[in-house]
């Protein structure tokens, strides 16, 4: 069975913050996500679905490519591994401008599952519905065949499969979340590590969530604690830095 459990207060990974009282980046991107809430807002004014959908896709890739290096390219289309299997439509790759791909039309594209390195799907409101087709999205991607292990050599868990990123302007509680993909797994009975998000991140709550495994924070020794979430920084509120935690499937 599957059972979860949040660990509140866990305030020992905060100890290199407590001398600072002010941090310029997170500053910058607590106003970057003002104005990606402002300008999402604006798209209210289409009264088409998809086009609200396309222009928050756009404000995520504008985003991305102003913050990530130059030598990284944020695409749409699909992924193909070597025994040619595929991951369907996704919202946005993240690729190496050095690694090959496959061009279509415009910025649409067929990215090869060794040169990715991570994916986005776009979310205007993350409801439950969504959330279960991007798990299914998810199971898919990280089904492909990779033969790229990345490792940071400090710790960090290897990562063998494609990171998979939920970036949504709306959505519900953490709790939610995690109960959601509690439910997706022993529905389907599937392991976290065959579909679970690298990261979730949902704008207006102030919040995201990612795996306790090294590559946002150091890990939590903490036997099965599969998540952990940032609050803010003290600077911003009171909140400390938590742990939300899951075992595996038994």
């Amino acid at each position: 069975m599957l059972e979860q459990f949040v660990v509140a207060g866990y305030r020992e990974p905060l100890e290199a913050y407590k001398f600072m009282t002010y941090r310029v980046l997170s500053d910058h991107f607590s106003k970057v996500k003002n104005k990606l809430l402002e300008y999402s807002r604006h798209f209210d004014i289409a009264d088409h679905g998809d086009v609200k959908g396309y222009g928050r896709e756009a404000l995520v890739q504008e985003f991305l490519s102003t913050h990530l290096p130059d030598q990284v390219e944020s695409l749409t289309g699909e992924i193909l591994d070597s025994l040619d299997q595929r991951s369907g439509q996704v919202d946005l790759m993240l690729q190496s401008k050095l690694q090959p791909k496959i061009p279509l039309l415009g910025n649409i594209h067929i990215g090869f599952s060794d040169a990715i390195i991570a994916a986005v799907e776009v979310k205007s409101n993350l409801t439950t519905q969504h959330l279960n087709s991007t798990l299914d999205q998810f199971k898919k991607i990280k089904s492909l065949k990779r033969n790229v292990v990345l490792d940071l050599e400090n710790g960090a868990k290897e990562l063998d499969t494609i990171p998979c990123v939920i970036f949504a302007f709306k959505g519900p509680k953490k709790e939610t979340i995690i109960n959601s993909i509690n439910k997706y797994a022993t529905k389907h009975k599937v392991p976290l590590d065959k579909f679970c998000p690298d990261m979730v991140v949902v704008l207006d709550s102030n919040y995201y969530i990612c795996k306790n495994d090294g590559w946002q924070f150091p890990i939590i020794p903490q036997h099965g604690a599969y998540f952990r979430d940032w609050d803010g920084l003290p600077h911003d509120s009171n909140a400390n830095l938590k742990l939300t935690s899951k075992q595996g499937l038994c």
